[in-house]
């Protein structure tokens, strides 16, 4: 496809930045809007910036961190190819693990309710993605397995991620629309009235599911990890849990005042 979009005068724009670029910024503007729309406002504006400003670099460094660490053989070779992140090469999980780490101590620290939060995040968290898988369909990474459906497709760009001139599954679009369907799915569900961290729950149950299922179709080496599954397929086991445990503790706070 377009690994780099344009240079001009020795400076490349890469499609794979630029797209998560555009998610984090989804992401700020869906929150804050959502943020003032509450009576009284969940977080404040100034509060809000500098936690995106935050959440942006533990994201980052925590995808990065376990794609490293997935790949570790490659990168002991070229261990500067470590910081090259603008040729792709992020790990979603690491980067959502490590952010919702920081975020939750954040919240806490300004005594910003953190469910009521996570719901107003969860929705813009799936916009985000689906825009950043789009980046890694430009880059070819995250790529498919060969395939002959009638919907696959070929990568032929020689800067690309993915195998060359291969019919393949177009995972990064999978992944792009059904992050789009979770996220209309979540953005109505917050219009009604729910305990908070419902619409979370939901989210590590919907997306867990998707994950999971899409790995299958994966062709880039991730290597396995417990029960012959990727560690993204672990990680989507222990969120569903995690989804189920939290969904499950909305209930029983519910049930609880009712008695």
């Amino acid at each position: 496809m377009h690994p780099t979009l344009f240079k001009f005068f020795g400076i490349e724009l890469y499609s794979y930045g630029l797209f998560v670029a555009f998610g984090f910024l989804a992401a700020f503007f869906y929150i804050s809007a959502g943020a003032k729309k509450s009576k009284p406002p969940l977080i404040a504006q100034d509060v809000l910036q500098n936690l995106f400003l935050y959440l942006v670099l533990s994201a980052i460094l925590g995808a990065r961190i376990l794609y490293v660490l997935i790949n570790l053989k490659t990168y002991a070779h070229a261990p500067l190819d470590v910081f090259k992140i603008w040729e792709g090469g992020l790990v979603y999980y690491g980067g959502f693990v490590c952010a919702v780490a920081f975020v939750a101590f954040y919240l806490k620290k300004h005594k910003v309710p953190v469910l009521k939060f996570a719901d107003l995040f969860a929705p813009v968290l799936a916009l985000g993605h689906a825009l950043g898988r789009i980046g890694c369909f430009l880059a070819g990474c995250c790529y498919g397995k060969p395939t002959e459906v009638p919907w696959s497709i070929v990568f032929s760009n020689a800067d690309s991620l993915a195998l060359k001139n291969v019919h393949i599954h177009p995972t990064q679009i999978y992944e792009s629309v059904s992050n789009l369907l979770i996220f209309t799915a979540l953005h109505l569900y917050n219009k009604r009235n729910h305990k908070d961290g419902k619409t979370a729950a939901f989210y590590l149950l919907l997306y867990s599911v998707m994950r999971f299922t899409i790995e299958f179709f994966r062709g880039d080496e991730r290597g396995e990890f417990l029960l012959g599954l990727s560690p993204a397929q672990n990680i989507s086991i222990a969120l569903f849990i995690l989804g189920i445990i939290i969904l499950l503790h909305t209930f029983k706070k519910r049930y609880t005042k009712q008695i």
